[in-house]
């Protein structure tokens, strides 16, 4: 039997609707942290272990340093 997938579009709706998370919230604090690399023109942007991929003048994903996910999984910043 083929395992199940679960869509990105899914899995975004449950965070909205079912977990609450206010994604708008979120997309404007990724643009508060990315609006001056983007416009200088960055490909990338990286601050407290937190990078942001820019194409186009678009984040297209955000990925976190060893060390940052590290301290996520202990429960520090």
């Amino acid at each position: 039997m083929k395992p199940a997938v679960v869509s990105d579009h899914a899995v975004l709706r449950y965070l909205q609707r079912v977990l609450q998370i206010d994604t708008e919230a979120v997309r404007k604090l990724i643009h508060t942290e990315t609006e001056t690399a983007i416009a200088a023109g960055a490909a990338a942007l990286k601050r407290d272990g937190v990078r942001y991929v820019i194409k186009n003048g678009s984040v297209v994903t955000v990925t976190l340093s060893k060390k940052r996910m590290a301290q996520l999984e202990r429960g520090t910043k």
